[in-house]
């Protein structure tokens, strides 16, 4: 079986992990960067190969690579290409938005904290006034590894906020980089709790999880008060919420993270991210993630090549 493994970004235990462990069990997968396609005479191409060619893809990372992955939508739809994840055939990209993905959930009843959603700092500061304190501030947008969440005791803490997105767009311009924009402010309740739960979901089926500290209560809210720990049972009600929140999502390979408030003993989706990565999961709960995801593309594409087949012999 040939599958494509398109991605943006290469990180340490991703790509190689999938390359190694799609060696092992006799898959011929091919990493593809999206801005290495080209596209000639509605032909989507990686050098000489027509993606059509393959017998799925799996796009681990979309991220901002709108233009591509609306085309291979396209692609997709018009050759009965099988692809991961389901979420890429209707929002696309759209759904790294956090406003979009709480959205989602809300609408179908899944646990998701109060939010509210505002455009700019202007409009963030009014809303915030209106809030009991403490709560949180996320950028929509999202930001890596918890960058883009940010903890307000106070209204003063608002100010301090401003000061660290000008940081982040002074120091892109030092580096030649895009001057980011910083719009699209998700406000959320502060929900007390002792640490979160990171649900890895394939196929809408949890196949395990570890727990993480609290966070430390700071600005910016991306650091835990100690080392994640091994979950050997997770609670029942934990694997129930995070395979629903994948499913409405139509996240086939999900981290999903949850929370519980300890006043009321209720579990709450923080987030759901697509294309987790899996180091931590992997070192924690000694289960192969990478072989976990693979197995489940080569079950369903090959799925999807008997359905053809049998089309094809009516």
């Amino acid at each position: 079986m040939k599958i494509a493994y398109l991605h943006r970004l290469t990180f340490d235990e991703s790509e190689a992990r999938f390359v190694e462990e799609a060696r092992k069990i006799e898959i011929d997968l091919v990493p593809i960067k999206y801005r290495k396609l080209k596209m000639i005479e509605g032909k989507i191409q990686f050098g000489e190969w027509d993606l059509k060619d393959f017998d799925g893809w799996y796009l681990r990372s979309v991220g901002s690579e709108l233009e591509w992955s609306k085309l291979l939508q396209f692609y997709a739809k018009k050759h009965e290409v099988p692809l991961v994840d389901e979420y890429l055939k209707t929002e696309g990209p759209l759904r790294r938005f956090k406003s979009i993905m709480g959205w989602q959930l809300e609408e179908a009843g899944v646990s998701y904290p109060k939010t509210a959603y505002v455009e700019n700092l202007k409009d963030l500061e009014k809303e915030l006034k209106t809030w009991k304190l403490p709560a949180v501030v996320k950028l929509s947008a999202g930001g890596r590894h918890g960058m883009g969440t940010f903890w307000i005791r106070e209204l003063a803490d608002l100010e301090k906020l401003k000061h660290i997105l000008e940081a982040r767009r002074e120091k892109a311009l030092e580096m030649n980089q895009k001057r980011p924009i910083f719009r699209g402010f998700l406000l959320q309740e502060y929900i007390k709790n002792d640490g979160d739960y990171r649900v890895m979901t394939v196929g809408y089926k949890c196949i395990g999880g570890f727990k993480r500290q609290v966070k430390e209560e700071k600005l910016i809210l991306n650091k835990s008060q100690g080392n994640s720990v091994a979950v050997k049972d997770l609670p029942a009600e934990v694997i129930e919420i995070a395979e629903r929140a994948a499913r409405v999502l139509e996240v086939e390979v999900a981290g999903t993270d949850i929370i519980r408030n300890l006043e009321t003993g209720k579990f709450y989706v923080v987030e759901v991210n697509e294309a987790p990565q899996f180091k931590v999961f992997e070192r924690r709960t000694k289960i192969n993630a990478a072989r976990k995801i693979l197995e489940f593309c080569r079950t369903k594409f090959q799925k999807n090549s008997r359905t053809q087949k049998l089309k094809n012999s009516r």
